[in-house]
């Protein structure tokens, strides 16, 4: 590595009690939920240094996301929320209740939602799920 080069660094919360910080190259440690601690910009040199006093810590290419769920969870809630946003739309367009405005606008938001739970329920090299 060369000295201009910096990493990210990821120290993981059984190791940040016991850390042995030494000079960051004015990089600053930022938590993660989950108690983690993430560190952008370290040059390569003081990384070399922080992963040899701490068993644990190691380079990442970004910041971790912690879901706050399992994937199971947010894969069923993307599932039933498209369910009731193709029902929103099916149920007001054959009854003979009318067509409500507030139905047409209310599925595209269930259905945007659904998506973003779908999204959610990936699991990315930089996702961890709780």
């Amino acid at each position: 590595m060369t000295t201009a080069e910096r990493v990210n660094l990821l120290v993981p919360a059984e190791v940040v009690p016991r850390l042995s910080i030494p000079e960051t190259g004015g990089a600053r440690p930022a938590p993660i939920r989950g108690g983690d601690l993430f560190v952008r910009g370290v040059p390569a040199a003081v990384a070399e240094q922080w992963i040899e006093r701490n068993p644990g810590v190691h380079t990442v290419s970004r910041r971790p996301v912690v879901r706050r769920y399992p994937a199971r969870t947010y894969t069923i809630a993307a599932v039933l929320v498209l369910i009731v946003a193709v029902q929103a739309v099916i149920v007001p367009a054959v009854g003979e209740t009318g067509n409500p405005f507030w139905v047409w606008l209310f599925a595209p938001a269930l259905a945007a939602t659904g998506i973003t739970l779908a999204y959610k329920s990936i699991p990315f090299d930089h996702v961890r799920f709780r």
